[in-house]
């Protein structure tokens, strides 16, 4: 029963998990880049500046953001016109990719071909011209052809003296920037560019607790001790999305263990018995474990699960070896400190 979520929900008072791996704009929480590159992106949309690409690498928050943009125009539709493709084929040819376009657009071109979408498409962003056009691209880093960003450079060409009539906004991982790179013409029309970064140890406990708090949590929800917190960015290297993988999972093996406080232990348990094996991620957790000052234990360490201290089947050596240090980290949180033995 403890491995059901919905006996988690009750133990821990709560009616949706704080933690969820679906990107909800309700538990949104802006760090400091993300406000940042939100403001920037509003300005450019607002500003008809034409192209605008968000980069980072997978679980920083990009699509998070582009729903968050979503929901503002969603929320004035007289002033905004917009079309998303969530993720364009890595297959997909140039005439593929203004196909949907068009489709996204809701535009019926009487010919099927790369000349009479592009007319249309102008027709249409002319005739809309009092509303705020923007075409926005999740995964763009799956566009890597040159003809396609070449395409996309000639269906946002159209523009009247103050402004664009189409802005072309792009989420895309960081294998992005070469393929950029290679399309000269494409990229010098690239007006702001956003690279989201890791979040810092300080914004990982403000980000544990703003989920809490928009899940209702009260009372009876689950504590994230600081240690724990230190363990959990150290492993996630800021990552969000991890951040939020882990919490999850910590949660499961709190509330097996019939306990609200989460401590560095949990976290440990965690990472070994719920996430893949990462030699350098194991490597910086074990950094911060021998970094900190706080060396006392939560009393729940001695609850937790037994695990096994054999090497995992499959293992490179290198793996080998971060699991054993790993390992070693859970048994010193089972130790009782100096003061404890002397009592």
């Amino acid at each position: 029963m403890s491995d059901n979520p919905q006996y988690v929900l009750n133990y821990f008072g709560l009616s949706e998990h704080p933690f969820a791996a679906t990107a909800d704009p309700a538990y949104f929480f802006a760090t400091k880049h993300h406000r940042e590159c939100l403001y920037r992106l509003w300005n450019h949309i607002d500003g008809r500046q034409g192209i605008a690409v968000v980069l980072g690498n997978y679980g920083t928050g990009k699509t998070t953001l582009l729903r968050k943009i979503l929901t503002g125009f969603e929320s004035h539709p007289e002033k905004y016109n917009a079309a998303v493709i969530a993720s364009p084929l890595p297959t997909w040819t140039s005439y593929s990719l203004l196909e949907n376009i068009i489709a996204k657009f809701q535009l019926k071109p009487t010919e099927s071909t790369i000349e009479a979408f592009i007319n249309d498409l102008n027709r249409y962003l002319l005739a809309n011209r009092q509303r705020i056009n923007t075409l926005i691209i999740d995964d763009g880093q799956n566009l890597n052809k040159r003809g396609q960003l070449e395409l996309l450079r000639l269906a946002q060409n159209l523009e009247t003296r103050q402004h664009k009539l189409l802005n072309l906004v792009f989420f895309a991982q960081l294998e992005w920037i070469p393929i950029l790179q290679a399309a000269p013409n494409f990229m010098q029309r690239i007006n702001i560019t956003f690279t989201l970064q890791p979040i810092g140890l300080e914004e990982t406990g403000e980000l544990i607790a703003y989920r809490l708090r928009a899940a209702g949590a009260g009372e009876q929800g689950p504590v994230f001790e600081e240690s724990a917190i230190q363990a959990i960015h150290a492993y996630s290297g800021g990552n969000p999305r991890l951040i939020v993988s882990l919490c999850r999972n910590a949660m499961f093996a709190a509330a097996r263990m019939h306990t609200r406080h989460i401590g560095q232990a949990i976290i440990l348990h965690t990472i070994e018995t719920t996430m893949p094996p990462e030699p350098e991620r194991l490597a910086q957790v074990t950094s911060s474990l021998s970094e900190s000052s706080d060396q006392r234990v939560s009393p729940i360490a001695e609850n937790l699960p037994e695990v096994s201290f054999e090497p995992r089947q499959g293992l490179t050596p290198q793996e080998a070896r971060a699991n054993r240090i790993l390992m070693k980290a859970i048994r010193a949180t089972r130790r009782p400190s100096p003061s404890q033995e002397k009592k």
